[in-house]
């Protein structure tokens, strides 16, 4: 991970409260405390909903994906949950826990 901050351990915001729709590939979270209706990818998803009270680092949601899947080491999955990770900080729904 190329990132210092996705050496972290990520957790749900408790307090998102996130509403959840989806239509096929098209995956909408709406978040009552801003009003806001976020459009997010299928990877974005799954990471958002493997996260957990105790917290996962970047390294533990690819594992478990990787497992999920059966599939080897993909760099455009470790890639792609870097970016999730990022995004889902940005739009305040994921937060970082102390190691």
């Amino acid at each position: 991970m190329t990132n210092p901050m996705l050496n972290c351990r990520w957790i749900a915001d408790p307090a998102a409260g996130l509403l959840w729709r989806s239509w096929g590939d098209a995956h909408f979270a709406f978040d009552p405390r801003s009003g806001q209706t976020h459009f997010l990818n299928s990877v974005a998803v799954e990471v958002f909903h493997l996260l957990d009270g105790e917290g996962r680092s970047a390294a533990d949601i690819y594992r478990a994906l990787l497992e999920r899947y059966a599939i080897d080491d993909d760099d455009a999955l470790q890639s792609a949950i870097e970016t999730s990770l990022t995004v889902l900080d940005r739009l305040g729904i994921v937060m970082t826990r102390p190691a």
